[in-house]
């Protein structure tokens, strides 16, 4: 899979990633969340990752954000797991354990549930935007990721 490159641009990089990924993520919406997860990733220093380890984290979410996630989980499975990245396979695990999750990492649930709400299909436990979608929490985990963020000031 495409990695930056040190004096790649990020709409460079994305353009980029979104060509090579295309067998791989065949849905466009899964591409640029994967191509997004991967562009965040690379770009934190060495530093950048034991801050964000340090960091304060919250597992105060509600049931209903690990009970989604579980759902998301247990549909994935139902359609061989071809739905969402690594990046929200693993997001749906810690939120499904009740994990203590990072202020970067409730920042990234919100703008992802915020961008990907468009694909949100409710009740269609076929089809990968809803899948993924609750394997991020789905809306209550969007409600507490922006309640939380305001109540820390992030937001």
């Amino acid at each position: 899979m495409p990695i930056p490159k040190p004096e790649e641009t990020k709409n460079a990089y994305l353009n980029r990633c979104m060509s090579e990924a295309k067998d791989e993520y065949p849905n466009q919406e899964q591409r640029i969340a994967y191509c997004e997860a991967i562009w965040d990733s690379e770009r934190l220093t060495a530093q950048d990752k034991i801050k964000e380890y340090f960091a304060e984290s919250f597992n105060d979410y509600p049931d209903a954000v690990s009970n989604n996630a579980k759902r998301g989980i247990e549909l994935n499975e139902k359609v061989n797991n071809r739905c969402a990245t690594q990046v929200g396979k693993v997001r749906a695990q810690q939120l499904a354990q009740k994990q203590k999750v990072t202020v970067e990492t409730i920042k990234r649930m919100y703008s992802y549930l915020s961008r990907a709400e468009v694909y949100y299909e409710k009740g269609d436990t076929k089809s990968c935007g809803y899948i993924s979608y609750l394997l991020w929490g789905g809306l209550a985990g969007k409600r507490w990721a922006e309640s939380k963020l305001k109540e820390l000031g992030e937001l």
